[in-house]
């Protein structure tokens, strides 16, 4: 079986939408979204009806998602990403709210386990070294284990010897399932590593492996909207860097 891979849409429509489009060209019918739905972006509403409305999807709770409904305080959010927090709460129905409120922050089906940010600490911690993922990898059992929240598209799993091993994913390499496993698929709607396109992943249960890909969407359109809105001007910009 293929799931679609995708984490932190964080409010970015258009890169969602070309996200989805993509999976469907590719029959790609399952999906799994690794959290922070809202944020940065300036269509959140439409975000969170989206995946509320799509079948076959498993969703968890990120950072932001979890501050936007009191969950997490704002103190820890700077104060451009606490705006766009605060703005997503004034756009949200009762419906969507209660929709994103009623999120786990961990997933575990009998393929995969899905958090935010990591198993021990779903909603805060950057899963970034080594270290870390040869701490982590008692706090999990299904592997593969999905992340997002660095915004990274990464990769981690167990090597010879007890040794890790860890790379940037590669769009269209396939990175095979051995042990114990991380894939971060990187940022739908703000990526963070050089590369503005959308970024997503597949992953086939079967054949057990990952694969990156990056997805083109309109950008402009997106940071027309949000000078519209007056958003804060680095939200925007940043898009036309992917940093």
């Amino acid at each position: 079986m293929k799931y679609g891979i995708f984490s932190d849409v964080h409010g970015n429509h258009v890169a969602l939408k070309a996200v989805l489009d993509f999976y469907r060209k590719n029959g790609v019918e399952n999906f799994v979204c690794c959290g922070d739905i809202v944020g940065y972006g300036p269509q959140p509403l439409e975000c969170a009806e989206t995946l509320r409305g799509l079948k076959n999807l498993v969703t968890v709770m990120g950072n932001h998602d979890a501050a936007m409904i009191g969950k997490m305080e704002l103190k820890w959010f700077n104060a451009n990403a606490a705006w766009a927090i605060d703005f997503a709460r004034t756009q949200l129905t009762g419906q969507a709210m209660d929709y994103i409120a009623g999120l786990p922050e961990r997933a575990e089906t009998e393929h995969f386990t899905a958090v935010h940010g990591s198993p021990r600490k779903p909603l805060t911690e950057y899963l970034l070294s080594e270290g870390q993922f040869l701490d982590n990898t008692k706090n999990w059992s299904v592997s593969p284990c999905f992340i997002g929240h660095s915004h990274m598209p990464l990769y981690f799993r167990e090597g010879e010897a007890g040794v890790p091993e860890t790379d940037f994913l590669k769009p269209a390499v396939k990175v095979f399932v051995t042990g114990k496993n991380m894939f971060n698929p990187g940022s739908v709607g703000q990526p963070r590593d050089g590369d503005t396109r959308a970024s997503c992943g597949i992953y086939d249960s079967d054949k057990k492996y990952f694969e990156l890909y990056r997805v083109f969407y309109d950008v402009g359109a997106v940071q027309k909207m949000m000078a519209a809105l007056k958003m804060p001007a680095i939200l925007a910009e940043r898009l036309s860097f992917g940093f």
